[in-house]
């Protein structure tokens, strides 16, 4: 199972949506920039020294290159099926939360590209959580942050109350106190709950973009 870091990178107040982006395309993300600094402090110096070597701007231009073909890479690659049937509850639970944070750790989820098929996989996801909600089979706290987590992204106000209760349930035990996520989910959901119900929110967490690196 994959493990999400919990450092919180930054804050932009730019939306309600919290996602996890992996180390290797933030990574990617982070050179291309870099390289297109160094290229604009070329091109300026150049302006300058017109007799500069061409090879300051090579460079930076091929590891450009490469790097967003590398991120291209990571925008068409193919998407896990979203629920897996096969398993108990704490395996249904724990794959739905890894395909709800993989679909948003891509550069379509983050550029938004992929908006439809982002929604019929979380609709996906709802239903098989949903049920076994009912069924009554989440009853480990980390199979209540699982389930949570999927809850908080639907569009309905009784989903998130239902998120709000398994987030806060999940944060109470001894064993998640220090788990970041877990504590963060726990506020963002009943934020959430109450701003559907047209309720100020509590802690502040809705107005938030956040970013963790995996």
């Amino acid at each position: 199972m994959k493990k999400y870091f919990t450092p919180l990178l930054f804050l932009i107040p730019v939306g309600i949506l919290s996602y996890s982006y992996s180390l290797t395309s933030f990574l990617l993300l982070a050179v291309i920039a870099l390289c297109l600094t160094a290229l604009l402090v070329v091109g300026i110096a150049k302006i300058f020294r017109p007799s500069l070597d061409q090879k300051w701007m090579r460079l930076p231009l091929i590891i450009t290159t490469i790097c967003a073909l590398g991120v291209l890479v990571g925008l068409l690659r193919p998407l896990d099926p979203a629920v897996v049937n096969a398993g108990d509850a704490s395996q249904k639970l724990a794959y739905a939360y890894e395909t709800d944070q993989a679909d948003r750790m891509t550069v379509g989820a983050y550029l938004s590209l992929f908006e439809d098929s982002m929604a019929e996989r979380d609709s996906i996801r709802l239903m098989q959580v949903t049920q076994l909600y009912q069924d009554k089979q989440i009853s480990l706290p980390i199979d209540k942050f699982y389930a949570a987590f999927v809850f908080h992204h639907s569009k309905k106000s009784e989903l998130y109350e239902i998120a709000q209760k398994l987030a806060g349930e999940a944060a109470a035990v001894s064993e998640l106190k220090d788990n970041y996520v877990v504590q963060w989910l726990a506020k963002a959901t009943y934020d959430r709950w109450l701003v559907s119900l047209g309720k100020p929110e509590k802690y502040g967490t809705q107005d938030k973009f956040s970013i963790s690196v995996e």
